[in-house]
């Protein structure tokens, strides 16, 4: 049992919970955290039976709650008041938890894309067989018009964020085969998310063969890029399918200057 005059100085209180004499001086004088006993010159002096006390501050203090909070707590503690508090702050922490996961699932999925895209930029045309995938999707009416984009964009994101809490850095485009075989100077497409909840979902993209290959620039370095995935694509005699997928790889995340992006192309094929 630890006995109520068990004081130690402030440098070893300190240490013993593992912050500076400064922090504790600050929250001396926030009226946060006292000493247990001042003298008369002045040392400030803390009892063991503190430890817990400032344990609980410094938690509550790294979960985000403001030290004025926590300050109207302590100048009115009780036992209920804590079992409210804790209650409280728990079910705060529980979201942040979820929402650092979902966070914490969005960088590694944006890593793996930036790795696999490091790894496979100078492998040219490959084919690749992936799954179906669950797609909440929103037209562009012309990719290329920057209004029409940034439309499309906003109504996504508004939509995405009201139907889901999911958390994604990767952005991408689904672009139907006879909107750019036709060479024209603009093109329609669907912005998408691929989404965990499947009774979100307003598009699947069929599973299968896929003609994948890495292009770098702009706009126009992508359309050159779906025109000479076709030509590609008829040389080897591939059935291709509806659609194309447009994933932005490495972005203003990875190059500074926007010609500097890669973009990964996926085309469907048909099985002959």
């Amino acid at each position: 049992m630890v006995k109520q005059s068990a004081y130690i100085t402030t440098g070893r209180f300190a240490r013993l919970v593992g912050v500076s004499k400064h922090t504790l001086f600050f929250y001396d004088e926030k009226g946060l955290f006292k000493p247990a006993y001042v003298k008369e010159n002045g040392y400030r002096y803390y009892s063991l039976k503190q430890v817990e006390t400032f344990s609980v501050i410094s938690a509550l203090k790294e979960i985000g709650v403001p030290l004025n909070n926590i300050r109207d707590f302590l100048d009115n503690r009780s036992p209920e008041r804590f079992s409210q508090l804790l209650s409280k702050e728990a079910n705060a922490l529980q979201k942040k938890i979820a929402r650092l996961n979902r966070l914490e699932q969005a960088m590694r999925e944006k890593k793996r894309v930036t790795d696999e895209t490091l790894a496979s930029l100078s492998s040219g045309f490959q084919i690749e067989s992936f799954s179906a995938r669950h797609m909440l999707t929103t037209r562009i009416d012309n990719v290329l018009d920057t209004r029409s984009y940034y439309q499309a964009y906003t109504t996504h994101y508004a939509s995405l964020d009201k139907k889901t809490a999911q958390t994604t850095f990767l952005e991408g485009l689904i672009v139907p085969v006879e909107e750019v075989s036709q060479e024209s100077e603009n093109y329609s497409g669907f912005l998408y998310t691929e989404v965990s909840d499947q009774s979100l979902c307003n598009f699947i993209l069929p599973g299968g063969q896929y003609l994948t290959g890495y292009f770098k620039g702009g706009d126009d370095d992508v359309l050159k890029g779906y025109a000479s995935m076709l030509v590609h694509a008829e040389k080897e005699q591939l059935i291709v399918g509806s659609h194309f997928v447009e994933d932005l790889a490495l972005d203003e995340l990875s190059f500074k200057k926007y010609d500097d992006y890669v973009y990964k192309l996926s085309l469907l094929l048909k099985e002959s």
